[in-house]
């Protein structure tokens, strides 16, 4: 009991020090509270910028930032989901094109017989009794040359021609008295009364006489063709026609000078067709022009060639359609008569000859003529739009579909319509390829698919080969669903 009252007592004791020591502390706080209190409110100015910056701070990084991070993970997280998509494809399939399809080609046109009409005597013309555009017959006189020269020769080469015919009559003559003479002498040599020597040397004067007799029958021949050699050049101081047909061109007039070649020395030229001389000219013509040219023209012959790719199916006997200039907006049928069998080196062409009838003589030879063959294929190639046609360096090539991955399908290009083009080669008839093909059409990628809503159209029947004009490609484009 003592030692509680003891215990208590040391607690009072300290709880009244600890006042007073509580006392004088706040004694001595309440001497230094302005300074305190100036301190305080300097620390918490400090702690409010601080929170403000870090505030600011804090909305800055999350109005910029954090948005940004944002839109950068949805463009990735796109582009993958974009990467990893099927693309979509229009397809449209290959159609077989049509098994008559028109060629159109250039042609030349010339008169089925054409021959220039050349002299073969010279002298003076003093005869010209046809023009140009006549027709005349066969064997109808068209010029007369006056020859004294040649008419001169064949005077002289009949006077030698008599000539040689008196020397052989005289040379006959001859041996017919050789040859009596040597019978009398065998005779008198086989009795003995001459000798063998005398036999013997008019025997060898009748061999001698033989032989001068077949020297001047020789003579005579020789003289004699000479003379047949002369009349006939002399024959052609008349100028004939050596078919019917129509002259085209004149180049001599009266009194002109002809060569024995056949060209006019002097004289006016009036020409027209295809002859050697091409441009009617007012002058002389020059050495060895022909006189007169002349043509059947009953038909005509007009040649073209035809490209290596197409010689094929040309044949003998074939019809086609022929367009002149001259006679617009008429169809004159033509038949293949001829073909060369072979191929141009140089121009890779088969030169082939078509016949026109013109016995109306609507008609003329040197004109130009436009051929349409219809060409009849066993087997024609396929055909599709030209947009489905990728060029690269190493050729040709569309996208083609099989299992929706795409195939790039090399392939020979054929004839070019603009808006389709038939495929040679690389192709097969329901094959599907890619219409516009882009960037995702590329060698072993998946697509998927969709049929254009329209085929291929086919090409016109009278579309021209584009080896005679640039065509312009359509677009094919898919109708949208």
């Amino acid at each position: 009991m003592t030692q509680t009252n003891s215990t208590d007592l040391r607690d009072v004791r300290s709880g009244t020090d600890a006042a007073q020591v509580q006392v004088e502390n706040d004694q001595q706080t309440e001497l230094n509270a302005p300074e305190h209190r100036s301190d305080l409110r300097s620390t918490r100015s400090v702690l409010r910028l601080g929170v403000l910056m870090l505030v600011v701070f804090g909305l800055i990084l999350f109005l910029g930032y954090i948005p940004r991070f944002r839109n950068k993970e949805a463009i990735a997280t796109a582009a993958k989901r974009q990467q990893e998509a099927v693309p979509a494809v229009v397809l449209v399939a290959a159609i077989r094109s049509n098994s008559n399809a028109q060629l159109s080609l250039p042609g030349s046109t010339a008169a089925e017989v054409e021959a220039g009409i050349y002299a073969r005597a010279s002298g003076y013309v003093t005869k010209r009794l046809v023009d140009i555009g006549d027709r005349v017959k066969a064997g109808q006189l068209l010029a007369v040359i006056d020859a004294p020269d040649l008419d001169q020769q064949v005077d002289q080469a009949r006077a030698s021609l008599q000539q040689s015919e008196s020397v052989l009559r005289q040379t006959q003559a001859q041996a017919k008295l050789a040859r009596l003479t040597w019978e009398r002498y065998k005779v008198l040599v086989d009795r003995g009364v001459l000798s063998k020597q005398d036999g013997d040397t008019q025997d060898a004067n009748y061999n001698v006489s033989q032989a001068n007799v077949r020297a001047a029958e020789d003579t005579v021949n020789s003289n004699r063709a000479n003379l047949q050699r002369l009349i006939k050049l002399q024959a052609y101081e008349r100028v004939q026609a050596p078919f019917a047909g129509v002259v085209i061109t004149r180049n001599i007039d009266i009194g002109a000078l002809i060569s024995a070649a056949g060209g006019s020395l002097g004289g006016g030229v009036n020409t027209a067709g295809t002859g050697s001389v091409t441009i009617p000219v007012t002058g002389s013509a020059t050495l060895g022009a022909e006189m007169f040219r002349i043509a059947r023209l009953d038909h005509l012959r007009v040649f073209v060639s035809v490209p290596e790719r197409n010689a094929q199916y040309v044949a003998v006997g074939q019809t086609v359609n022929l367009l002149f200039d001259s006679v617009p907006g008429t169809t004159f049928p033509g038949k293949v008569v001829r073909t060369s069998h072979a191929i141009d080196s140089v121009t890779r062409t088969l030169l082939t000859e078509i016949q026109v009838d013109n016995h109306d003589g609507r008609l003329m030879p040197g004109t130009f003529a436009t051929v349409t063959f219809t060409n009849i294929r066993t087997l024609p190639p396929v055909i599709i739009p030209g947009d489905t046609i990728i060029t690269r360096s190493s050729g040709a090539m569309v996208a083609l579909v099989r299992d929706n991955t795409v195939h790039l399908q090399p392939v020979t290009i054929g004839r070019d319509y603009g808006a389709t083009v038939e495929v040679r080669e690389g192709l097969q008839e329901g094959d599907l390829v890619v219409v516009n093909p882009g960037d995702s059409a590329k060698d072993g990628a998946k697509v998927t698919t969709r049929m254009l809503a329209s085929s291929p159209t086919m090409p016109d029947a009278g579309a021209e080969d584009p080896s005679n004009g640039t065509k312009t490609r359509n677009a094919v484009k898919p109708s949208g669903k």
